[in-house]
């Protein structure tokens, strides 16, 4: 059996003695020099401990129980929170067992008594404290990490959060908290089974992972969703920072995941929140994390928030209304307005985009981007859409019937309809019901519609078409468009984004945009419509430029659909 002599360190370790009598240091120098592998940092009391744990690396405390009027147990405690894996041995005269038990309940690795004390001893001491050390931290690791993912738990993160929020003023740093998710995931194990998300899950978790630095915190701290713990010095800069590591994230997290030797899309949602700017509480920073998340969630694709405030005020306008919604349709407070679209050429109103508003029976009229965000996430906006294309079908027969035609009147399509496979059969049901005339009826798209899933949205576009339906593209010029597609696609109209058309006659930018737009538009025999039309310089300078239509509140507001009959010619 080997000795505890021969059982040396494989490298330096550094202990730290508290102690004030010299008689006492001396003796431990002495132990110590016979082995050079052992370096020893002395100190007189606690309160320098603490400071030279703050710059020193330390791999053992040996603290001397008759050096403070405080009790020893209370020192060892507050070492123990400072440093929790750095092994504490208390040092006494004589130390009697009841007295050790109680100096292990506050947290002491060990004890010894000088009475007793020698080289074979103290080593013997020192090793069996490493290992048990080592032990519990092994302990811990288990304890506090995730069972699927290579990160810790719920409960890891909790209490990596509180430590550092609890330091984080008296040492003068900062931390970011970043949480991840991913975006319709219960639908997606509705879809390929709980194996396949877990798949889903794991790989998520490994890309967060090679993302971050290896001094931020990762935990899975729910089913799905992942939590970053950025902590820097107070000099830095903390937002930089942030940024740099969310695009980071966005590009890591945007390709598919592979699962059951398939391959799929999805997308994630991220939210920051940083401290102490944004508040210094655990609970306070969590919820406004997921504020943020929520925030983007509201954006197609992988996606991030940074917190701002002002989130609450936001997010207390529509509690309540999600749960509203479904009751709202069947009760009909749903009421489209339109928006007149006016030939340029001419100077009449050829058409007009439909508007979903909430006629809402306690709050009043409210806006689609307090409720429509709600239904894209939730998957309502597939119900409310069908319902406004029969809404639009009944007023576009009304019309007919009163002998007013129109050329084009838009209905807008998310790209959440998209990923109803009954979408086309749906439309094609209703316009056969109500008898809508197909050759007015025109859908309008965003990019992120077309680019969800090219294959699908190609295929159901096509279908349509073959109804007679139109369609245009709207806000374009803010996504990624590509020309292939529009050759491809049955597109007929372009419409030009209202923010290129808000900055017309203030920024050459947006300016050579909207000419390089048009000139697109009519090379590809499409119209072009501009929206958001609010000024006589904007209108004058899309006249020159020989764009095709306009709408905004230079002509008109969105109105009520008598309203908008009434701003029709009367047939002859």
């Amino acid at each position: 059996m080997c000795s505890a002599l021969q059982q040396l360190p494989d490298k330096h370790k550094q202990i730290l003695l508290i102690d004030s009598h010299q008689e006492n240091q001396s003796r431990l120098k002495s132990i110590l020099e016979q082995h050079p592998l052992y370096q020893l940092t002395r100190c007189n009391d606690h309160v320098e401990a603490l400071l030279i744990l703050q710059q020193s690396s330390i791999d053992f405390i040996l603290l001397s129980c008759n050096n403070s009027p405080l009790p020893c147990s209370t020192i060892i405690a507050d070492l123990h929170k400072f440093r929790p894996n750095t092994p504490i041995i208390a040092l006494s005269p004589h130390i009697t067992e009841e007295q050790g038990q109680k100096l292990l309940t506050a947290n002491a690795t060990d004890f010894l008594s000088y009475e007793t004390l020698n080289t074979e001893i103290l080593l013997r001491t020192l090793r069996h404290a490493e290992l048990t050390i080592k032990q519990s931290t092994e302990i811990q690791l288990l304890r506090h990490s995730d069972t699927l993912a290579p990160v810790g738990n719920r409960q890891f993160f909790y209490l990596t959060l509180l430590y550092k929020l609890n330091s984080l003023i008296q040492q003068g740093r900062q931390l970011a908290l970043i949480t991840v998710d991913l975006d319709h995931f219960r639908k997606f194990n509705t879809r390929y089974g709980f194996s396949a998300g877990d798949e889903v899950v794991l790989e998520l978790g490994k890309r967060i992972q090679s993302s971050v630095s290896n001094d931020a915190m990762v935990a899975r701290i729910g089913n799905d969703e992942f939590a970053i713990i950025l902590d820097l010095p107070g000099t830095a800069p903390l937002l930089d920072t942030v940024k740099s590591l969310l695009g980071k994230l966005i590009n890591t997290l945007k390709s598919s995941y592979t699962h059951s030797q398939s391959q799929t899309q999805i997308d994630c949602s991220i939210g920051a929140v940083l401290a102490p700017e944004h508040g210094s509480e655990v609970d306070l920073l969590t919820k406004r994390a997921s504020m943020a998340r929520m925030q983007a969630k509201q954006i197609h694709g992988c996606s991030y928030s940074i917190y701002r405030p002002g989130m609450e005020l936001t997010s207390d306008k529509t509690v309540g209304l999600e749960s509203e919604i479904m009751t709202a349709l069947r009760a009909e407070q749903f009421v489209l307005f339109y928006q007149p679209r006016v030939d340029l050429h001419s100077g009449k109103i050829v058409g007009a985009e439909a508007l979903i508003r909430w006629q809402h029976p306690t709050r009043g009229m409210i806006m689609p981007s307090d409720f429509i965000p709600l239904c894209e996430q939730n998957g309502l906006i597939v119900p409310i859409g069908y319902w406004t294309i029969r809404q639009a079908g009944l007023h576009l027969k009304e019309l007919k019937e009163a002998g007013i035609h129109i050329d084009r009147l838009g209905v807008n399509l998310s790209f959440r309809q998209f990923k109803d496979d009954m979408l086309v059969d749906t439309i094609k049901r209703i316009i056969k019901q109500e008898d809508i005339d197909t050759s007015v009826l025109e859908f309008e798209l965003t990019e992120s519609a077309i680019f969800n899933d090219e294959n699908h949205v190609r295929e159901c576009l096509d279908s349509l078409a073959e109804e007679g339906i139109t369609f245009s593209l709207d806000d374009f010029g803010t996504g990624y468009s590509s020309f292939s597609l529009l050759h491809k696609l049955p597109i007929n109209a372009l419409k030009i984004d209202r923010s290129f058309v808000s900055h017309l006659n203030e920024s050459s930018e947006a300016e050579e945009i909207v000419r390089s737009i048009i000139s697109l538009a009519h090379n590809m025999k499409l119209t072009v419509v501009a929206e958001g039309v609010e000024t006589r310089e904007q209108l004058d300078f899309l006249i020159q430029d020989n764009c095709d239509q306009i709408q905004g509140y230079f002509y008109s507001p969105p109105v009520s659909f008598s309203d908008f009959k009434r701003m029709l010619p009367k047939p002859e």
